[in-house]
């Protein structure tokens, strides 16, 4: 009896120990496909966010080739007929030169306003001359009457991959735009800086500062604060936020580049 008694007891452990390591495997499963999911919902959100803002930099070429080819050529041509239109009313009518002058500095303000959101949308200079290249025409075409945009590089920047290369230089083109428009900053810095493995870039201004909690709960507002974590989230990239109302801000990006051992691209201060 007492041996019947010491097998049962033994089945039911093991059957017990059984049924406790078969409920842990399940769990384990169950742990690792929900993992597994999350993995694969997270890389089809980078890559249809990838494609999102691929599309975005391929509409914006588009209407830049289209402002080069089609509204510069027309305003062109509008030009040189208004001059030969200028120089008949010059001496037929030498009162309307005041008027034919006028409307001829309008129209070569609108041929430069046309070719400046041509270069805007499509930054030849970084895929000519590179990221320094481009954020230092950045920081010069930024600088206007009170405003000041300075680019600080005191190290030597390696040859980064062109993905990096244009989501770096929206970036900063994006924050230097808001410490204009929104901070009413008169004194910007971006700082541009490699660590092993990694470019840091920082934009910091003078400005009036913002709340970024209320920034980001405004659906209607932010939207270039959005944008900018979107693109970091594609390329795995961090944002630091160091703002507040009434004073200056600092807004620094973190990447990662994985190829560090390229040849240097520039060296400047």
């Amino acid at each position: 009896m007492k041996l019947y008694i010491a097998v049962g007891t033994a089945v039911l452990l093991v059957m017990a120990i059984f049924i406790i390591v078969f409920v842990a495997y399940y769990q384990q499963k169950q742990i690792r496909q929900q993992l597994a999911l999350k993995e694969l919902q997270e890389k089809y959100r980078k890559e249809l966010m990838a494609a999102t803002l691929q599309a975005q930099e391929h509409e914006r070429r588009r209407i830049a080739q289209d402002l080069h080819d089609e509204i510069g050529t027309m305003l062109s041509v509008t030009k040189l007929s208004l001059n030969q239109l200028g120089r008949t009313v010059e001496h037929n009518d030498p009162g309307s030169t005041m008027l034919v002058q006028k409307t001829r500095s309008l129209l070569d303000e609108t041929i430069s306003n046309v070719r400046r959101i041509s270069r805007d949308l499509v930054p030849t200079t970084l895929e000519r001359f590179g990221l320094v290249s481009a954020l230092e025409e950045l920081a010069e075409k930024a600088s206007h009457g009170e405003v000041h945009v300075e680019l600080s590089c005191s190290e030597k920047i390696p040859v980064l991959a062109p993905h990096l290369n244009l989501t770096l230089y929206r970036i900063a083109q994006e924050l230097t735009n808001n410490a204009i428009k929104h901070a009413n900053a008169s004194n910007i810095v971006i700082d541009l800086h490699c660590r092993p493995g990694e470019v840091l870039l920082s934009v910091v201004d003078d400005g009036h500062g913002f709340d970024l909690d209320e920034i980001l709960k405004d659906k209607r507002r932010g939207l270039g604060l959005r944008n900018i974590e979107s693109r970091l989230s594609v390329i795995d990239g961090h944002v630091t936020f160091d703002v507040a109302r009434g004073r200056g801000s600092r807004i620094i990006i973190q990447v990662k580049n994985p190829r560090p051992e390229v040849q240097v691209e520039v060296e400047t201060v």
